[in-house]
């Protein structure tokens, strides 16, 4: 057997975060509610302040938490600049929010993938093959496949050549690995529909290999569409 990392014990605070992410997750803390105060949590917890003063700390770090002056602490609104901070994912990881993240990927993949399709050169081509090469490795060996479905997409932003359009699927990339950890994770019994996403990867490639633009974009239109379809068919 390999030789693994001895296994970390969690801290206090770490647990104390987890459960009140719990709550907000489950809606018993919604947004804009405000927190019991720090010796509530503690009598709540049965932990010292200090735990508790660590885990909020954490908290606001990951903009879960806010504190208004005179009046408290509050659980925040989540917008997409929280998406971005690993500790928020687990959050904003649910069905609503994955909709309008595909929402968001439909306005800018779509113009992405034009471009792509009218300016991808060789080494473009080649990272998007092997993309889909590690996409269908993963999928026989059993794995959702998430690192690979985003390496295709990436590769196709990168083909477009705008720097900004690359920016900004690399901004976006931590809360686009875990909307599609969430869709691929929920599929992971049924391998017809992840070798579905494949087969859709591999025709909006072929229509970028054969510059067909207005074919590109259609394929990952309908791509997108039966993704929607799919997370609209999934129990929270």
């Amino acid at each position: 057997m390999r030789k693994v990392k001895p296994v970390r014990r969690k801290k206090v605070s770490e647990e104390i975060v987890e459960e009140i992410k719990r709550l907000i997750e489950q809606g018993e803390l919604p947004s804009d509610s405000k927190l019991p105060s720090e010796k509530e949590l503690s009598d709540m917890f049965g932990v010292g302040r200090s735990s508790i003063r660590e885990a909020l700390s954490m908290l606001a770090a990951a903009r879960i938490i806010e504190t208004r002056q005179g009046e408290g602490t509050f659980v925040r609104k989540v917008d997409l600049s929280d998406y971005i901070h690993p500790l928020a994912l687990s959050i904003v990881a649910k069905k609503e929010q994955t909709l309008h993240l595909l929402e968001t990927r439909k306005i800018i993949e779509l113009g992405t993938v034009e471009l792509a399709a009218l300016r991808a050169d060789q080494h473009d081509l080649k990272e998007m093959k092997k993309a889909l090469l590690d996409f269908e490795y993963e999928l026989e060996m059993g794995e959702a496949g998430v690192d690979a479905d985003f390496a295709f997409h990436r590769a196709v932003a990168i083909a477009s050549k705008n720097p900004i359009l690359i920016q900004v699927i690399d901004n976006l990339s931590p809360v686009l690995k875990q909307s599609l950890n969430y869709t691929l994770y929920q599929n992971m019994g049924n391998l017809e529909k992840r070798r579905s996403v494949l087969q859709e990867h591999k025709e909006i490639f072929a229509c970028i290999e054969k510059r067909d633009a207005q074919g590109a974009v259609a394929c990952m239109r309908q791509h997108l569409e039966n993704v929607r379809k799919k997370l609209l068919e999934l129990k929270e």
